[in-house]
């Protein structure tokens, strides 16, 4: 497929839906962990314990890998896969400092960002050839 004036972001109109409803789940799958993690009274080390909660903006730094994931797909495809691998690695390291407090939770984490460098790899699949 060649690049055209209605698409100018890098990757097709398929691939682009498809890379922005992945990167929906992976932010729904956060907050289910957050969730989870704060019913089961073993919250995150992001989150904290609900007696001593962490930081406000501290909450938020799991979000931020998806959401600028999303925009990558949107607004700058060329990139797209660059930035999930970012975002992947950002997920893996959140997940990796949970596990000596929440082992469970933390694996949980870790196939989250698995599943983040997945996405990230098929967005390549869906690059648009700029060259023809």
């Amino acid at each position: 497929m060649t690049a055209s004036a209605n698409n100018p972001s890098g990757l097709t109109n398929t691939w682009r839906t498809v890379a922005v409803v992945s990167w929906l789940l992976v932010f729904f799958a956060i907050i289910a962990i957050a969730v989870t993690s704060r019913n089961i009274g073993k919250p995150t080390w992001w989150l904290g314990p609900e007696s001593n909660p962490s930081f406000m903006l501290l909450w938020a730094l799991p979000f931020v890998a998806p959401i600028a994931s999303i925009i990558a797909a949107i607004k700058f495809g060329h990139i797209a896969s660059y930035v999930g691998f970012g975002s992947a690695l950002l997920l893996g390291a959140i997940g990796a400092a949970d596990i000596n407090n929440t082992p469970g939770v933390a694996l949980v984490e870790c196939v989250i960002a698995v599943s983040s460098a997945l996405i990230a790899l098929a967005t390549f699949a869906g690059r648009i050839n700029q060259s023809v």
